[in-house]
């Protein structure tokens, strides 16, 4: 296994901003000793990254998890910001987000050749490794760091998740039907597409790819050649009947995949929903 600093410079020439921002991140963590770890992710973590990819990155800290470590995270945040200037930074947007205990620093940086950097700067119980990330990897480690095995694995989706995507799916097409009686073929649109990013996400979770919530980013990247039966009938341009006929596709659609999911991850499906919607766009589709 490589070190941190001969697996960035091991990146291929075609990623040299990206190496660039690997190394000052590096730089920052192995000079700030609050900072307990660093991982890269996502395509540059599979080794599938090319030129265009985002450096996907989190950053632990040795504090509480949640509020009691809040001012140690944001600290650490904003001294890494600071090191991170420089003249191809463009622009930097900085938020934080918090649910229950999990509280998160996120940084986007836009740097002027292109290269984006999307950072999460969280507590290190909260750095997810192993089965719970299996496309991220380590470049730095404090010593004394070890994992959490608490953290649910990648591949893990909840049952009721699986209803709530297909429950969303079919009230979706419901609201696209309603919008396209109204003639709005705008709103049609929006929703026809909320719907089939559902239907991604409960492929997804019928492939067995790892963050089945990301949807289509994971089918594709676990095999861009199964797709879901018909999916390309789904999308549609703003013309009303070729939206009708595409919310009638994505009624057969949505039927498959969430019988595909609910097969493999064993639940309850919101099958009164999918009955009533499928009885209201097939007469709607049905209609002279």
């Amino acid at each position: 296994m490589l070190d941190g600093r001969s697996w960035i410079s091991a990146l291929p020439s075609r990623l040299e901003g990206q190496r660039r921002a690997l190394t000052a991140l590096l730089e920052f963590c192995e000079s700030d000793a609050r900072v307990t770890s660093l991982s890269v992710g996502c395509s540059l973590g599979r080794g599938v990254a090319d030129e265009l990819s985002d450096v996907d990155a989190a950053v632990g800290v040795g504090t509480a998890r949640g509020v009691p470590g809040a001012a140690d995270v944001r600290a650490v945040e904003e001294s890494l910001v600071d090191h991170l200037r420089d003249r191809r930074l463009v622009d930097v947007e900085r938020d934080e987000s918090s649910t229950g205990d999990f509280l998160v620093r996120r940084v986007f940086c836009q740097y002027s050749d292109g290269v984006q950097l999307d950072l999460a700067v969280i507590a290190e119980s909260e750095v997810r490794r192993g089965d719970a990330a299996p496309d991220f990897v380590s470049l730095y480690r404090a010593d004394g760091v070890v994992d959490e095995a608490s953290l649910p694995s990648a591949y893990d989706v909840a049952g009721d998740q699986v209803r709530s995507w297909a429950f969303q799916g079919w009230r979706a097409l419901l609201d696209a039907d309603k919008y396209l009686k109204r003639g709005s073929a705008w709103e049609a649109h929006q929703r026809l597409h909320e719907a089939r990013q559902r239907i991604w996400s409960l492929w997804a979770t019928a492939q067995g790819t790892s963050y089945p919530w990301h949807g289509l980013s994971q089918v594709l990247d676990q095999d861009p050649t199964s797709l879901p039966d018909g999916i390309e009938a789904t999308v549609s341009g703003l013309d009303l009947v070729d939206l009708r006929a595409a919310v009638t596709a994505s009624v057969s659609v949505l039927d498959q995949v969430s019988t595909a999911a609910a097969q493999r991850c064993a639940t309850t499906m919101p099958t009164g929903m999918a009955h009533f919607a499928k009885s209201v766009l097939t007469a709607e589709d049905e209609t002279p």
